[in-house]
Order: C-alpha cells, then structure tokens, then sequence
C-alpha cells in the first residue's frame, strides 16, 4: 500500500480499543478528511474519508492485489478478526480526492539509488514516456522523503515527509526535495497506475478499446467528484439534478436525451456506453452539464479546488472536453 509521508495526526493506536465507525465519525468533526491505516503481521487496510462521508476504503493481504470498496463493511470485518496498529493522517480537502480515488498500481521489483540516476533525470525520463504513477523518495538513516506523483509524464502533486495536508503542487517543496538530495543518497521506489485493472480489459484488448475504457474510467471519477461535492454540501439529490440538465439542454445535447438509450448513468457515478454511439460528444455533454449544476449551488469554488490536480482530467481535455471552466 502507499500511505502519505506527511507527519500523522495520531499514531500508535490499537484497533482492539476503538469502535471504527464511530471513531471515524468523530475523525470527520475534528479533522475533516484524511485517512486511517491499519496495519497486522499479514494484513494493511486504509480508509479515506471526508466530513460527510467513506471515500473510499481498501484491504491487501500481503503479496496480493488489493480490493477497493465503497463501504466501510470489508474493514470493519477485518478488524473484528485480529488486532492492528492505527494510524491516522489528515488530508486537505483537494488532497482527499486524490489519494481516495487513486487507481490501482504496481510497484518495480527493483529500487535503484540516487547515485545511478538523478531525480532531475529520472523526471525527465517519465516527462518523455508520458509515464502515469508515483516515485516514492526514502533517504536512508532519515526521517525525511516524498512520493511524487505524475500523470501522462507531468509532476503534479507531491507528498513530502515535512509538508502538511498529504498533496503540495508546490515547486518549492520539490526544489527543497532536489536540495535534500544534493547532500544525502536516496532510494527510489517507481510504481506505475494500471487503470486497466479497473476497468477489467486484458493486456490483449485493443489499443481502441483501452482508449474507450479510459474515457469510460474519467467520466465515473468526474462524476464521484461532482456527487460527493454536492451532497457534502446541498440536501438536494446531484443525479436528479444533473438529469434534468440533460433535459433542459436538450437541443443542445440530444445524445444526452434518455429516451435514445445512448447511455447508462448509475447512480454512483457509474456510466455504461451503448455499442457505436459518439462517447465523446456523451462525455462532453455529461461535463457540461455538470458545471451548470456546480454554478447554481454556488460551488464553484469547492469543485475547483476538487478538481485541479484530479490525475484523470488529462484523459479529457485529451478530447477536446474542457474540464476546468
């Protein structure tokens, strides 16, 4: 599992003394969002949550893949079956989107040294391959590092042992980093996002239907961001809301229009494409709408701040869909 590397908030707790959910509720007044890490001999769960509500909540067993639940039920099982260590991290309210809706990833076999390869030109490297994951920065007999983190070979956040809030864009931290490493050797760990697991196509799937799954994969993560949003902070229900969007703008989006049997919505974000129907114009559409929503509850500002270092917008903007507005 990767966890931030920011100072936790509490560290050192028992799971064997707490009632999860509640302690979780409790979490949620007094910090707002972040995450809780539970750790056992041969078992590591995380849970990320906001001030309303779960995130996201993920269980590994050691050596294998992990499983990624909407609930808090898989957990709460667990944790009735053994003792484990807990450990709580506070995570901004930008940050909590990130690290809870991260896609699946997997790490090098190997770990190389700041002395094969410099951070400046190992950042270089992924700039050119268009890499999409994570490089996590440990410096032996120091309490310090970072894991810095890219998508389609641009640095946008970084989570650094002496920051705060679990994901700073800011170039002076990475320069702070690049500064550490002049003086100290570090050890780089690379893992690599594999949204394809997600999305459930094989390494034989066309390089057409990856494309698609990965439009498919952005659209449910704008979409969760879009309903946490406004259920977090309206009483209204965003799906309804958003449908009668659709509705409204009609003429302007007819491939939105319910009665063509284009698309499917779920309710959690969650959308399905008929065969040969234009995606693209579907997903443009969907985004559209969806900051039309954003204007009349006002909240604009909190979507923003959501969204701006949102790993998938890329995947977007890519065709020609205008995310940020």
């Amino acid at each position: 599992m990767l966890i931030p590397k920011e100072k936790p908030y509490l560290a050192g707790l028992n799971s064997y003394y707490l009632y999860i959910d509640k302690f979780i509720e409790h979490l949620q007044g007094e910090i707002g969002s972040g995450c809780l890490y539970c750790q056992a001999s041969d078992q590591e769960l995380l849970v990320y949550f906001d001030e309303r509500e779960i995130v996201r909540g993920v269980t590994q067993n050691n050596g294998e893949h992990a499983e990624v639940s909407q609930s808090l039920e898989p957990v709460i099982q667990r944790l009735s079956q053994k003792n484990f260590i807990v450990t709580i991290y506070y995570l901004e309210a930008s940050a909590i989107f990130f690290w809870g809706q991260m896609p699946p990833f997997k790490r090098a076999k190997s770990k190389f040294s700041s002395i094969d390869v410099s951070l400046t030109n190992l950042t270089h490297r992924f700039e050119k391959k268009k890499f999409s994951g994570f490089i996590d920065v440990n410096v032996p007999g120091h309490d310090t590092g970072a894991i810095l983190f890219f998508h389609q070979g641009e640095r946008k956040v970084g989570s650094y042992s002496w920051g705060n809030g679990g994901g700073s864009p800011s170039l002076e931290d990475y320069n702070c980093l690049l500064d550490m490493l002049q003086s100290n050797v570090a050890i780089f760990s690379v893992g690599q996002f594999t949204p394809e697991t997600v999305t459930g196509v094989s390494s034989n799937t066309s390089s057409e239907q990856l494309h698609l799954s990965s439009l498919t994969l952005a659209i449910k993560e704008f979409m969760e961001i879009f309903l946490q949003i406004v259920r977090k902070n309206t009483k209204v229900d965003p799906l309804i809301e958003l449908k009668q969007k659709f509705l409204d703008h009609i003429d302007e989006y007819s491939v939105l229009d319910p009665f063509r049997n284009l698309y499917e919505l779920k309710y959690d974000g969650t959308i399905t494409f008929a065969d040969n129907v234009p995606k693209e114009k579907i997903a443009a559409g969907i985004v559209d709408c969806v900051w039309k929503v954003i204007e009349d509850k006002g909240l604009v500002e909190k979507f923003r701040t959501a969204i701006k270092n949102w790993g998938y917008k890329t995947a977007l903007e890519d065709r020609g869909i205008d995310v940020d507005r």
